[in-house]
């Protein structure tokens, strides 16, 4: 039955740990990534080894926008497979309820370690309807889902495949 998966070497994936904050006017906070050719996605990161998802993404984007947060409800999962192209590892977005902020809240982007560039160049409250302008197709997908599910509290999280939905009963 389980011949197939060594559970003592399991193939590699990435956590990722995301959030959607908003502002007043539902605009959606996205960080322009520097290591991206400046491209905006989400606040939020990586999980390191046996960091629980909810806690990596309150601590990346504490890390990332100076705010003291903690995660809500998760919203949507998000499966990346592989990309050779770009050498981007397998894994799973996990994508929480960040809240609401106001727009003139103070975001504050890390400092970069001497002799290295930034992480991160800046920040933009997106409103959905200029999101395409800044965002990736998968990651407005994965925005707009995210959102969706926010909207309607009683909607399940989201479950994706490149930020598009996977149909129910779908194999």
């Amino acid at each position: 039955m389980h011949g197939d998966t060594d559970f003592t070497n399991p193939p590699r994936r990435r956590t990722g740990a995301l959030a959607v904050i908003r502002d007043e006017t539902g605009a959606v906070l996205m960080m322009q990534k520097g290591y991206k050719n400046g491209t905006f996605g989400l606040p939020g990161g990586c999980a390191h080894g046996d960091e629980a998802p909810h806690l990596a993404c309150g601590r990346e984007v504490s890390e990332e926008t100076g705010l003291v947060f903690t995660p809500g409800r998760l919203l949507v999962v998000d499966y990346v497979p592989r990309n050779e192209e770009t050498s981007v590892t397998e894994g799973l977005n996990l994508v929480f309820d960040g809240g609401t902020v106001p727009s003139n809240a103070v975001i504050v982007l890390p400092e970069p370690p001497p002799g290295e560039e930034p992480e991160l160049i800046g920040y933009e409250f997106v409103p959905l309807d200029q999101l395409s302008e800044l965002a990736g197709g998968h990651t407005e997908r994965r925005v707009r889902a995210a959102v969706a599910a926010l909207e309607d509290p009683s909607r399940h999280p989201a479950f994706l495949v490149e930020g598009r939905p996977v149909p129910v009963g779908a194999v």
